[in-house]
């Protein structure tokens, strides 16, 4: 009978490939009262739940649009996101649509005054491209995902500069930053603002364009998979802002689909504006109320970031 040698440690006997027992806390062992307790029995008797308090007292809540908008689409998303900071998993092409918007961002930067030639956006387009959690392949012979995302982002450029060359003659595009307060909140962002000018540089029109590189399809706007309340929602908050940042009232508004090619008008009135706003400040007013309810529906949940976590 082959003898098996026991390893001692603290005075207990541990069995070969086993582990070895927790050492307790020495700050553990110093706690001493009648609350605490060390078996699995669970909590004693009489204990009477403290009433939950703010840490901080919240009276308004900076934010973007973009926050806004997953507690318009599902309170219990935001929940799960913004308040206890879960993170979705990041897909491969993660980022394609900022690198598409820095590309487009750098072809209105340096030409001012006329389209580019498709072959000069190409040409941008290929340097400011870059994709953080995809490797390129570096084999002519065998391209991969990143190539043929770059080979994506070449053909919307292109396009985009060949089609709507009208953006670059005496216009000129804006990211500008802006903040404006509402009820209980102040909301952050940046615009993509399409300003004519004449030629002492008057302005003669403004118009908010909302560059998305999604793909709507062969009709987008009786796309189901495309929320065109969320969409106007954004352009129409985004031309209150350009009033206030910029003292340009947007006459027009728009979301251009760069994957379609396509730039379909959303109304920027004041009726419009005005009804985006009260839709903000009812989500603010309900996320400070810390009201978090579930919307489950059968196209939404199942695409859901979050779906293992929510008992939907």
């Amino acid at each position: 009978m082959r003898a098996e040698r026991y390893l001692h440690v603290s005075g207990a006997q541990q069995l070969p490939g086993g582990s070895r027992p927790a050492r307790p806390s020495r700050y553990a062992q110093r706690l001493a009262g009648d609350e605490l307790v060390d078996g699995p029995d669970g909590l004693p008797d009489g204990l009477v739940a403290a009433t939950p308090e703010r840490r901080v007292d919240v009276t308004v809540l900076p934010t973007t649009y973009s926050d806004i908008r997953y507690y318009l689409s599902c309170p219990r998303d935001y929940l799960l996101r913004k308040s206890y900071g879960f993170s979705p998993p990041i897909t491969d092409l993660f980022g394609f649509g900022l690198t598409v918007h820095a590309g487009l961002g750098k072809l209105h930067e340096r030409f001012l005054d006329r389209a580019p030639e498709p072959d000069e956006a190409e040409a941008v387009a290929r340097e400011t491209f870059h994709l953080k959690h995809v490797p390129e392949s570096r084999d002519p012979d065998r391209p991969g995902p990143y190539e043929r995302a770059r080979d994506s982002a070449v053909e919307i450029l292109r396009t985009y500069s060949d089609s709507y060359s009208s953006d670059f003659a005496r216009t000129r595009k804006v990211e500008a930053r802006f903040e404006i307060p509402l009820r209980a909140a102040a909301i952050s962002g940046s615009i993509d603002l399409m300003l004519r000018e004449d030629e002492d540089g008057e302005v003669l029109e403004a118009e908010v364009v909302d560059f998305k590189s999604i793909e709507g399809g062969k009709d987008p706007e009786l796309n189901p998979a495309l929320d065109w309340t969320e969409l106007a929602l954004q352009v129409q908050l985004y031309a209150m802002a350009a009033r206030e940042v910029l003292g340009e009232a947007a006459r027009t508004g728009s979301v251009h689909l760069l994957k379609d090619n396509l730039r379909i008008s959303v109304p920027v009135d004041d009726g419009a504006m005005a009804d985006a706003i009260a839709n903000i400040e009812w989500a603010v007013a309900r996320i400070l109320e810390e009201d978090f309810p579930m919307r489950p529906h059968p196209e939404k949940c199942p695409n859901c970031d979050f779906r293992s976590l929510c008992p939907k």
